[in-house]
């Protein structure tokens, strides 16, 4: 297991409907974001930061302000890959079970810095074996929450009929272990000595039809390159350059995404950009030249791959700005095997 900051953080991404699920408590979303101290506008906002303490906390106030004592369950098994930042794509679009897992377990730090997962094969059965960082107060709604939620991303590559061989809890049972047995379709161990979902062996080579293994190597080479930055600011350049990114990902990197992302007018975006002394076509050739590098150096993408991945329509267009940026051609840089300064 990894070791965990000092002061773990979740990224804007890891909050993805959590103002939808509370606002059928009193005083809605507003009352629950408050009680934690947390502003709303983080929700789905890549680039904004808060504390992981306060992230668990969200599900604690959740289950006493709803009295639904399952809450981190329920929540746990409304979660969807599609809505789940880099893990939840790269899942969707591994080709082999085992990768899928792998790359959930090495990218859920993007989204939650205070989870660690790891896929542990030397044991029998094979499992996924995660923590949370220490001292982040009551977790036990959160800790409810991971296994459903790990579950719901396995599905997404398996399909809605794959269950766990087993799950092991540290805590003691919920007030009606049989349904949660029934819903996650698997035995429960609780008092366990770890926290484990564990896997037949025989899925880990399950083979997922019909994915491109373009999308999935952009997607890895991506979640390499967030894993090796440094963490994000607040400020305002920061956020656009981590909504790029995020586009491009998707296949996205105009204005109007970006606006979307980050749920601001354009006026104001535009206002914002230029108090900070630069451009949106800057911020966005930093952010693709800086990942075109990365790629370059550390993927088997193509040069023609990376120019289309990165908005480029013709590989001509791409080499020509690259050169203009660096004075070294793409292929100079690979076959070099350095990274543009």
């Amino acid at each position: 297991m990894r070791s965990f900051p000092r002061n773990p953080m979740t990224d804007g991404m890891a909050w993805s409907g959590f103002d939808r699920a509370a606002a059928g408590v009193a005083g809605g979303a507003d009352a629950v974001f408050h009680a934690i101290g947390v502003s709303r506008a983080v929700v789905d906002r890549p680039g904004m930061q808060v504390p992981f303490r306060q992230y668990v906390a969200y599900f604690e106030t959740m289950a006493r302000l709803s009295g639904d004592l399952d809450f981190g369950h329920r929540f746990g098994l409304r979660s969807r890959a599609d809505r789940s930042g880099i893990p939840g794509h790269l899942i969707l679009n591994a080709r082999r079970f085992r990768d899928g897992l792998r790359d959930l377990a090495r990218t859920l730090p993007t989204l939650a810095e205070g989870l660690s997962i790891e896929l542990v094969e030397d044991r029998d059965p094979p499992a996924l074996i995660w923590s949370i960082a220490p001292n982040v107060g009551d977790a036990t709604q959160f800790m409810r929450f991971v296994p459903a939620y790990v579950m719901r991303m396995a599905q997404a590559h398996r399909g809605a009929q794959w269950r766990p061989k087993q799950i092991l809890s540290t805590l003691p049972p919920p007030r009606r272990p049989k349904l949660h047995a029934s819903q996650f379709g698997c035995p429960l161990v609780f008092h366990a000595q770890i926290n484990a979902i564990e896997i037949e062996r025989r899925d880990l080579y399950g083979v997922k039809r019909g994915v491109d293994r373009h999308v999935h190597a952009l997607l890895a080479s991506y979640a390499d390159y967030l894993l090796t930055k440094a963490p994000r600011s607040d400020n305002i350049r920061d956020a656009v350059a981590s909504a790029i990114r995020d586009g491009l990902a998707q296949g996205c990197h105009d204005f109007d995404f970006v606006v979307r992302r980050l749920g601001m007018s354009r006026r104001t975006l535009q206002r914002r950009i230029a108090a900070a002394e630069t451009t949106f076509s800057v911020i966005r050739d930093d952010v693709r030249f800086d990942l075109a590098t990365f790629m370059l150096a550390d993927s088997d993408l193509s040069i023609s791959e990376i120019a289309c991945r990165l908005g480029y329509s013709e590989i001509a267009s791409f080499s020509h700005a690259f050169v203009r940026r660096f004075g070294r051609s793409p292929r100079q840089v690979r076959s070099r095997g350095m990274r543009a300064a």
